[in-house]
């Protein structure tokens, strides 16, 4: 019976962290996005960052250089074609989990 207490508990605990997670429709037309000197990806105008950015920094485990190229890349296209991204945020620390393909 401790078993499937325990089981519950972690499993509850795994759907209560996944549900701290937000998605916007970022529209880089619209709104203000940068790379830093540092490769630090930035989204400004996002209206739930509460003037903020929300940032991708490669100095940590994730994202990586290569995938904060991936997602710039990602940003320019929907720019030229007049498209928006779907764009995954903590919204605790406001870090971007990931960038979508323009929609």
């Amino acid at each position: 019976m401790k078993k499937y207490i325990v089981a519950f508990l972690a499993t509850f605990l795994t759907v209560a962290n996944a549900a701290q997670s937000a998605e916007i429709m970022f529209n880089p037309s619209a709104l203000w996005y940068d790379v830093t000197s540092e490769g630090v990806l930035e989204l400004w105008g996002v209206p739930e960052a509460n003037g903020q950015a929300l940032q991708a920094n490669p100095d940590y485990d994730w994202p990586s250089v290569n995938t904060v190229s991936l997602w710039t890349g990602m940003l320019l296209k929907a720019q030229e074609m007049g498209l928006s991204v779907p764009v995954g945020y903590d919204p605790g620390n406001l870090d971007i989990w990931y960038i979508g393909k323009p929609r």
